[in-house]
């Protein structure tokens, strides 16, 4: 079970923070997400320790997500395999994404252009520049209905991070939302 933004939150068609942003003003939003900063990093060697310090950046990303006009969502996708079709489907879900008014960022169809994903330290290179890009994201969503060993790595990253983790199937119907500070 998720202990920082659980599944009883997303119950009745709309996850409580965003309940919460729809009947307050924007002004008030801010402040309440910020109290909330406040509220975690005050207690956290009191209370929850870890918990209440990752409470405390969930509300912090969210409030820095919020200052921003559009988000940049890292795209989850297969690569190998059907090289060629998971490349036309990650430019799909890119499509997607542009489509939901966010900024799509796919590091595993950019980079295989200049590196060579069949040569081992070219792929470990690419990983790792794909999971720093990561880092600068505001939320990862995941294609397709099996996880990749890459894929579960960026998922794990992600969690990490504390960005929030969205799942669609390949026709880019949503299937889960796990925690997160979008």
């Amino acid at each position: 079970m998720d202990k920082i933004n659980p599944d009883h939150y997303k119950t009745g068609g709309i996850e409580t923070i965003d309940f919460i942003k729809a009947k307050l003003t924007g002004e008030q939003f801010k402040g309440y997400l910020a109290g909330n900063v406040i509220k975690y990093l005050s207690r956290f060697e009191h209370k929850s320790g870890e918990v209440d310090l990752q409470k405390a950046r969930w509300y912090l990303n969210r409030l820095l997500i919020d200052k921003k006009n559009r988000p940049v969502i890292y795209v989850c996708s297969p690569f190998r395999g059907e090289v060629e079709q998971n490349i036309k489907r990650a430019i799909g879900y890119c499509r997607f994404i542009y489509s939901r008014g966010a900024i799509p960022l796919a590091p595993h169809i950019i980079f295989t252009t200049f590196l060579d994903d069949e040569i081992a330290e070219e792929r470990k290179a690419g990983i790792k520049m794909g999971l720093e890009l990561l880092s600068k994201c505001n939320e990862l969503w995941v294609f397709g209905d099996k996880l990749s060993e890459g894929m579960e790595r960026e998922m794990a990253e992600a969690e990490k991070l504390g960005l929030r983790v969205r799942r669609f199937d390949t026709c880019c119907r949503p299937r889960e939302v796990r925690a997160g500070d979008a």
